[in-house]
């Protein structure tokens, strides 16, 4: 077996014998740091073992033999040296460029067109098997497409959309790993070109058809292209303006409109597509898909927030902004972010750059609101228990958040403001009862 090519090796641990093996090797060639390191190794529970005593971390057997070591912020795992040597259990990779393992003094071994491929960045499939042997590595293949910039070679691209078509009826893997993939399409600075290579694969329509529905569906009126290109459209806007845009945020903006080719409806006067309550219908859409994907549960209700409220816009009143910035704080500042990027893609090129800026100088209003915003009421349950001689219960929060959003649109701002405050509200609401 020859070398292939050299990379060199900074790694915070290397097994006494072995080999590092798959995609840390392609990476440390284009030099990223892998956080997910998987050696061939004689005794992999002894390897496993050294690595959690001498890094920290947990011992997690896995099945044939596997020994993983997590470190909280590192994975390695210790699989046994093949019975058939290191050549033949690389050649049951997905391709060329995982198809690849490294010695302690950092020589690639692989198939020789691996070298080939490293260097000019082409993916290349080992054979159309290996899509059936784990039904995960089409998908991988568009990410790798897009966080590597690995583009598939025709006979490739070829077979992951053959393999797309065979998807969509088809066994698939777990959820969770669909999932894991499509997060780092997501997170990647061309997370818009990834979506787009999904669909043009057919991979979007196997795993997520809801949105693949977008594709084709015309909108007219404010919109200069269909759900699906504005969507793209957004989504590209907001990793560009906010490249430290959290995966909550990414998914908001890929799911925000994706109801609407559920509840189009034709408008005769105005001529165009009109699509009410999409914001409604598209939250649960979005929470049914990422159920489907296994979330979990704190980004799905996060996702669901973002996409209900996505048509709340700010108010320009000062005293209405703050209450707006009061109703929706918890999602703040993200819910505006989605709205600029989601303005911005609307008309494209014939946006109006000044209703952009408008919107980003709210966003440094709302962010200096939300700095001042009360935490806590000024006055305690007790104390308004005694200003209105009312009983502990339910009445007492209402009053309680009756004055932190009187707070928060700065009409009160002391003790003695607040006493007024809640006393005239008292006087208001028995009037009224």
């Amino acid at each position: 077996m020859r070398a292939i090519g050299k990379v060199r090796l900074r790694l915070p641990y290397w097994p006494r014998e072995g080999y590092l093996v798959g995609g840390a090797v392609r990476d440390l060639y284009y030099r990223k740091t892998p956080t997910d390191l998987d050696f061939l190794v004689p005794d992999p529970a002894a390897e496993a073992e050294r690595a959690a005593e001498l890094l920290g971390g947990a011992v997690i057997p896995l099945k044939e033999g596997v020994v993983r070591v997590n470190t909280g912020s590192l994975v390695l795992d210790f699989a046994p040296l093949p019975e058939k040597g290191l050549f033949a259990d690389l050649l049951r990779r997905d391709y060329t460029v995982n198809a690849l393992a490294a010695n302690r003094r950092g020589a690639i071994f692989g198939p020789p067109v691996a070298a080939f491929d490293l260097e000019h960045r082409v993916l290349r499939a080992l054979s159309y098997a290996a899509f059936e042997a784990d039904p995960l590595r089409s998908l991988r293949g568009v990410r790798l497409w897009t966080t590597h910039g690995l583009r598939p070679e025709p006979t490739t691209w070829g077979w992951i959309r053959r393999h797309a078509a065979a998807l969509r009826f088809g066994k698939k893997p777990a959820w969770e790993r669909v999932f894991d993939e499509l997060k780092k399409i997501l997170l990647s600075p061309r997370a818009a070109f990834g979506v787009h290579k999904l669909l043009e694969s057919g991979l979007l329509a196997a795993y997520l058809p809801e949105l693949a529905n977008a594709k084709g569906v015309p909108q007219g009126g404010y919109h200069h292209a269909d759900v699906f290109g504005h969507t793209l459209e957004a989504l590209a806007y907001l990793v560009q303006a906010f490249p430290k845009s959290p995966i909550s945020l990414r998914l908001a903006a890929l799911f925000h409109d994706m109801a609407k080719p559920l509840v189009r409806q034709w408008d005769e006067v105005r001529g165009y597509w009109r699509f009410f309550y999409h914001d409604e219908d598209g939250a649960w859409l979005a929470r049914a898909v990422l159920r489907r994907l296994r979330s979990g549960r704190e980004l799905e209700d996060r996702v669901f927030a973002l996409v209900r409220h996505h048509m709340k816009t700010p108010p320009d009143n000062e005293r209405a902004l703050r209450r707006w910035v009061y109703r929706y704080r918890g999602l703040l500042p993200d819910l505006l972010l989605l709205q600029i990027a989601d303005r911005a893609a609307s008309r494209g090129p014939l946006t109006d750059p000044e209703e952009v800026h408008r919107l980003k100088k709210t966003l440094r209003r709302v962010e200096k609101i939300l700095k001042a915003m009360p935490e806590k009421p000024l006055l305690s349950g007790r104390e308004i228990i005694a200003l209105l001689g009312i009983e502990p219960g339910p009445r007492v929060g209402e009053a309680q958040r009756a004055l932190l959003l009187a707070q928060a649109e700065g009409r009160v701002r002391s003790h003695e403001e607040a006493k007024i405050f809640l006393l005239w509200w008292h006087e208001a609401q028995a009037q009224d009862a």
